[in-house]
């Protein structure tokens, strides 16, 4: 039977230095899982993508900043609220890759979907989604909404807590610690944005160097290529969510601690909440 390698993570409050290489951890323990699935959700953002800048773009691969102001930020709002329905659904392999991790336990890869979690985790992630793309069409909407709901699915899947009881736990935990868990996810989502940057423009260079030319050929190039960048950064976000999700519970409410009283051989169950 296939198995998600054991990541043990440290029982104990992380630098944010430590929390980005825990999640790549995570990632890196699920990636058997986690990368493929982020792949296909990729390609399928960047079909609609390919429309959206054929559309609303130009043609162009990115809109002109000139013309930001109207549709075109409307289609940047919609690929904005993607990118939140894509996470969603990741959240729940790294929700339960992390929480297997927490307790040295090896995650058997048929066991990383389990369907009431990705029931609800559509669910989180189609209210996540489209309240990202509605506020993301106001000035600086998408700082608010981006990090408002990356710990709710985390919440469903660690906490058994519910769909709304997870948006609603989700929520009250990035406000803990003066809101630490809000600058942590913007941090982990503007430090992949360049690299992704990179390898869309390196795509496109490629493709002009061998000679690729066509009315469509860039958008083409661009959505390939962005897919592949984007599976690996959705992967690693999501892993960042979760074990954010739990380093936040063991800054605030001494998950390491209860853990540490337990005596039974320790198992995800163990991390959920009860109370």
């Amino acid at each position: 039977m296939t198995r998600v390698p054991a990541r043990t993570l440290p029982l104990r409050p992380l630098t944010v230095g430590e929390l980005l290489d825990t999640a790549v951890d995570v990632t890196r323990g699920a990636a058997r899982v986690l990368v493929p699935v982020a792949l296909l959700l990729s390609v399928a953002e960047q079909a609609v993508m390919f429309f959206l800048r054929r559309e609303f773009f130009d043609g162009a691969v990115l809109p002109d900043p000139t013309k930001l102001v109207g549709p075109a930020w409307g289609a940047v709002a919609i690929g904005a609220g993607l990118e939140s329905l894509i996470l969603a659904l990741l959240g729940v392999v790294a929700g339960r890759a992390a929480a297997a991790a927490f307790v040295g336990q090896a995650l058997p890869a048929r066991s990383a979907f389990r369907l009431g979690d990705l029931a609800g985790a559509v669910l989180i992630g189609l209210i996540a989604g489209i309240t990202t793309g509605t506020v993301t069409l106001l000035p600086l909407g998408w700082v608010i909404a981006y990090p408002l709901f990356g710990l709710a699915v985390p919440a469903l899947v660690i906490d058994r807590r519910g769909v709304f009881g997870g948006l609603g736990r989700g929520v009250k935990m990035l406000f803990r610690t003066g809101g630490r868990p809000i600058g942590i996810r913007l941090l982990g989502y503007l430090g992949w944005l360049p690299l992704r940057l990179a390898f869309l423009f390196g795509g496109l260079a490629v493709a002009d160097f061998v000679g690729l030319r066509g009315h469509t050929v860039p958008l083409l190039v661009a959505g390939a290529f962005t897919a592949v960048a984007n599976s690996f950064a959705y992967a690693t976000l999501a892993g960042l969510d979760a074990v954010l999700h739990l380093e936040t519970r063991v800054r605030t409410e001494g998950l390491d601690i209860a853990l540490s009283r337990t005596a039974a051989p320790l198992s995800p169950a163990h991390l959920a909440v009860t109370v």
